[in-house]
């Protein structure tokens, strides 16, 4: 009897000491099952924001190293759908959902599976190390472009492209013409309305408006080599008695240009559309066809090589630069294209009268930029390689341009 009362008090005891264990062990463990299930729960609440994000076409960063691909697995890929790596230099550009052909543009980074296409302008890798660390499918095609030209990139924004290389980009898509996507600054709209929808009543319409020479709208006066050059070959015109009407910050008078009646925009004959860079192939701006054609007024050409614009703008379309020996001799030629109505008449034939090269080179904008690489796309075209950006942006450019 006295064993077996034994017995149970050291069975107590034991049990007692083995309790004090197992509460001691839980209490210790008690942060590590804490951790374990607050991770947990903060991962489904960031799988959610993200699955949330895509849903309203929004970007939510995670980690700045992690790469980018979707959350939710692989997606099937859409050839009508073009992202946009960013925006230029961050500003406004198109809406989220923007269409453009048969394409719609998204900048929602973590569809980059589906796509058919990623464009990036020349800063859009500026937060970004290479080589690329984010989702790459072998049938999608990398695009880089540009409207600036090297001149401009180079020295005013003291920028290269050599994120660029190492056959990173499949296409290009620049203002030049030899470009994998022809991206000029007269848009497609544009050109249907000027090429196909202007007729000779317009243009006479036009015409007897015309009481005033020429017209100038500049904002650099100094920033490029090219810049300083035009403003002195203007002086040579003004010299050389050229009536030359300024607007632009240049002057301090850009809101005046503004505030002026849409009759006294059309009344000037020509605009100068002189580029801040000097033989940039192919680079032709809003100087040419805003300022100028879009207006009604002959563009005088400075800056454009003209062996390359012949083969972007209907040739009797313009006057350039090259084609006289000195300011001197362009006013003299302007002041006599004033004075005489049919010998100017002539630099609008391509609307009413267009040849067949004029034609020609009208198809050249029935699509460009996005649209153009939507169809692009769309084509199943053979793979192509990019090795170097900057060989063709920069190392293909004269120094005059670089300069």
């Amino acid at each position: 009897m006295l064993k077996a009362i034994r017995f149970r008090g050291a069975l107590r005891k034991c049990g007692g000491i083995l309790a004090l264990f197992v509460a001691v062990v839980i209490f210790s463990s008690w942060p590590t099952f804490v951790f374990m299930w607050t991770r947990s729960a903060k991962e489904k609440h960031l799988a959610r924001i993200i699955e949330q994000s895509i849903a309203k076409q929004q970007i939510v960063a995670i980690e700045p190293l992690l790469p980018i691909a979707s959350p939710v697995g692989p997606q099937p890929r859409n050839k009508r759908l073009i992202l946009s790596w960013g925006t230029p230099w961050d500003l406004p550009w198109y809406q989220e959902g923007h269409v453009v052909g048969d394409c719609t543009i998204t900048y929602n980074k973590y569809r980059i599976q589906e796509v058919g296409a990623v464009m990036f302008h020349y800063t859009a890798l500026d937060q970004e190390t290479m080589p690329w660390k984010h989702y790459r499918g072998s049938d999608q095609f990398f695009v880089f472009w540009s409207m600036d030209s090297p001149a401009y990139v180079k020295n005013e924004k003291n920028r290269d492209v050599t994120k660029f290389d190492n056959s990173f980009i499949n296409w290009t898509m620049t203002y030049r013409l030899d470009s994998d996507i022809f991206s000029p600054f007269l848009q497609s709209t544009e050109a249907k309305r000027l090429f196909y929808s202007v007729g000779r009543t317009t243009v006479e319409r036009l015409l007897n408006k015309k009481s005033k020479v020429a017209l100038w709208l500049v904002n650099d006066c100094n920033r490029l080599n090219g810049s300083t050059e035009r403003v002195k070959y203007v002086q040579g015109l003004i010299d050389a008695g050229l009536p030359v009407t300024k607007y632009g910050r240049c002057f301090g008078n850009q809101e005046e240009y503004s505030a002026h009646r849409p009759d006294e925009l059309l009344s000037y004959k020509f605009s100068l559309a002189f580029e801040n860079a000097k033989d940039c192939r192919y680079y032709v701006t809003e100087k040419f066809w805003r300022n100028a054609i879009h207006y009604g007024r002959v563009p005088v050409v400075w800056g454009t090589p003209k062996k390359d614009l012949v083969k972007i703008a209907p040739g009797s379309s313009f006057i350039h630069t090259e084609d006289f020996k000195s300011p001197t001799h362009l006013a003299e030629y302007l002041l006599y294209l004033d004075k005489n109505d049919t010998a100017y008449r002539k630099y609008f034939n391509w609307i009413g009268t267009p040849l067949m090269r004029d034609r020609i080179i009208a198809q050249l904008y029935q699509r460009t930029r996005e649209e153009a690489l939507c169809n692009k796309v769309m084509s199943n075209p053979p793979p192509k390689i990019t090795e170097s950006v900057t060989d063709f942006f920069f190392n293909s450019e004269s120094n005059t341009c670089l300069a």
